[in-house]
């Protein structure tokens, strides 16, 4: 099954300026190559939003704070598929106080995943709420690149419930990519039983580390190198608070319109 893997450079929270020319890639035999490039994609994990209203910034429902983002994603029709082009995904949680607010639920209102159509979309920076939400440190998405993780249908579907997947070979499982994703199927850390049933379908994952697939340009006291690689990897930096080694997983209704998308994580 195929699934895609962004290629991330660090980013500076708070920036006016974003890369003017972020586009889609495809791995070939030959390397990675650049196809359908679109001007001022935002794409991006941690920092601040870029273009979201002020008004639509979400607050916790538990603490009644502002949400930290954790992810912002352009509509494709092939590795994120919200209905429309031009739209956009922006993913928060409450991070105020980290294990206080159930952000890792999905339903506790103490996260958020908001589809926000072109139109509605502001050509600047989202300024920092009153009440300064911590920013996670921000990498700009430079472009995606797609895999294959060689699963089959079948095989596929057998991850999405607890008895199904403890029936899967060892081999199988370890198909699972660790790393974010968008596509593909979860890396469950615990039950994927705890996953939205009735129409919500895997779109993506978050983890708790950032994965640079190429060496940063700048250096930043976050980020460090990756020794064994892991999953390709050159470095690997401090990303989002999911708990101990944590992994958020993203799953999407498409069944209205705009599409519904919600979150929760789940850590060792």
């Amino acid at each position: 099954m195929r699934y895609f893997v962004p290629d991330i450079r660090v980013g500076a929270a708070n920036s006016l300026e974003v890369p003017k020319r972020i586009g889609f890639w495809r791995r070939t035999a030959e390397g990675p190559q650049t196809a359908g490039l679109r001007s001022n994609a935002t794409e991006r994990l941690g920092g601040v939003p870029f273009g979201l209203p002020n008004a639509l910034w979400p607050k916790c429902e538990e603490c009644g704070k502002s949400q930290s983002l954790l992810a912002q994603f352009v509509h494709h029709p092939d590795r994120l598929d919200l209905g429309r082009d031009g739209r956009s995904l922006f993913v928060f949680h409450c991070n105020h106080d980290p294990g206080m607010c159930s952000d890792w639920e999905a339903t506790s209102g103490a996260n958020a995943c908001i589809v926000i159509d072109r139109e509605i979309l502001q050509n600047t920076a989202t300024p920092l709420p009153s009440d300064n939400p911590p920013i996670d440190d921000e990498v700009i998405i430079a472009g995606w690149i797609e895999k294959d993780d060689g699963l089959t249908i079948e095989e596929t579907s057998r991850f999405m419930s607890e008895e199904s997947l403890i029936s899967l070979d060892e081999s199988v499982l370890t198909k699972a990519t660790a790393s974010t994703k968008l596509g593909g199927v979860p890396y469950w850390i615990q039950s994927p039983d705890e996953a939205p049933k009735f129409g919500w379908t895997f779109l993506g994952q978050l983890d708790s580390t950032y994965s640079f697939l190429t060496v940063p340009i700048e250096s930043r006291n976050w980020i460090s190198k990756d020794r064994h690689g892991f999953e390709g990897r050159t470095h690997v930096g401090r990303g989002p608070n999911f708990g101990d080694g944590g992994v958020a997983y993203l799953f999407i209704q498409r069944n209205v319109d705009p599409p519904k998308v919600c979150m929760f994580w789940q850590c060792t």
